[in-house]
This record gives C-alpha cells, structure tokens and sequence, in this order.
C-alpha cells in the first residue's frame, strides 16, 4: 500500500494538512513546492493539479485538492483519531469554521496582501490594502470572541478546526498585526504550540507561529 503524498508550502494553508497528518501518525510523504519560487505553477506541478495550488494530497489512489476537503477527508478515513465530532451538528460545526475561514483567506487576507488582485488601477491598491487590514481585523476579533471559554474551537474536541485557525494566527503576526489584542486566541495557540504533532510540523517547515 502506498503512503500518502502531501505537497506543501512552509507557512501556507497546507500547514494545517501537516499536522493532521502528523497527528494521525501514520506514514506519509512530505514533499515541499514553493510557491515563492513559482513551483506550483510549473508544468510538472500543474500535472498534479491543475489550480497550482496548495495543498494537494496524492491519497495513492486519487489526487484531492482544496485544503478543507483534505482535512475532512484525513478525519473521516481515520476515525479512531477523532478529529471531527461524531455528531451531525458537531461536524456542522466544524463545516461552519472551514467555510467561514476560507472566506476571510480569499477576501481580507488576499486584499491585504495581494491588493492588485483586487483591481486594475494601481493608484487603489493602497485603498485596498487598508480596506483588507480593517476587515481582517474585524474578523479576528470575531474568531478570538468565539475562543472565549473554550479550550479549542469545537469546545473540548480537539479538531481540524484548531491547526488551521494556527495558520491564520501566525499570518497575523506576519502580517504584523498586534495579535496580544486577541487574548483568547493566544491562549490557544500557546496550547497548540505544546502538542507534539504541532511541535513536529513547525520544527519540519522551519516556521514559527509568533
């Protein structure tokens, strides 16, 4: 049986991928693209996935794209792990989060740190920019009001929820936002950095979540 294949960038979306697949602790394959250096949109990488984008995990029988997708599908085909909740409102839940980060990826993440992809007229890239940074704000505020009182973000359920809302707490301090506003999250992402799985996934692409 082959293992599975995960294609990533250090720092990016497919983090979260990484450490479920840590988590899980079974074999698998790491295999980094740069999307910096424009790997991901090479013929050899498009020929794994067209999008040219990460993450993609290459299962050993299909190829599955889309970040959310990945990680539901490494929950389901590993229950024992329990990763999502058993209940239909539990992974409702955890449905709720992944849909509603993805949407603050393509939209205020991207307006702040990709503007031109927002217009054509050069002279409005800042006016974009400083639209992105207020949204983001607005709604990591919203994500640190949801941490309040629990220990992750599906209250006592540890999930795939909790590394992806790592990713986005570490673009923050990228980004150089004052993340020490968003108490709750910090104290959430100080439990996170003390799982092993966390530990091994940072230590493995060389990144810092602060």
């Amino acid at each position: 049986m082959k293992h599975p294949k995960l294609y990533y960038c250090p720092g990016h979306m497919s983090f979260a991928s990484h450490v479920i697949l840590t988590e899980i602790g079974k074999p698998f394959e790491a295999i980094t693209v740069s999307v910096k250096d424009g790997a991901t949109q090479s013929p050899e990488f498009k020929r794994i996935n067209p999008k040219g984008k990460i993450p993609v995990l290459d299962t050993g029988s299909e190829i599955l794209t889309e970040s959310a997708a990945i990680l539901y599908y490494l929950a389901l085909t590993n229950p024992e792990c329990r990763l999502v909740p058993d209940s239909a409102m539990g992974v409702s839940r955890a449905i709720e989060w992944t849909n509603w980060l993805s949407t603050i990826l393509a939209g205020p993440v991207g307006q702040h740190v990709r503007p031109e992809r927002f217009t054509n007229e050069e002279h409005a890239r800042p006016g974009v920019k400083e639209k992105g940074t207020e949204n983001l704000l607005i709604a990591y505020a919203e994500i640190n009001d949801r941490l309040a009182g629990q220990e992750w973000a599906l209250g006592d359920c540890y999930s795939i929820v909790d590394p992806t809302l790592l990713i986005f707490f570490k673009w923050g301090n990228q980004l150089k936002l004052d993340m020490s506003q968003f108490g709750h999250w910090c104290e959430h992402a100080k439990r996170m950095e003390r799982r092993p799985a966390v530990q091994a996934a940072l230590a493995a692409e060389n990144i810092s979540i602060w």
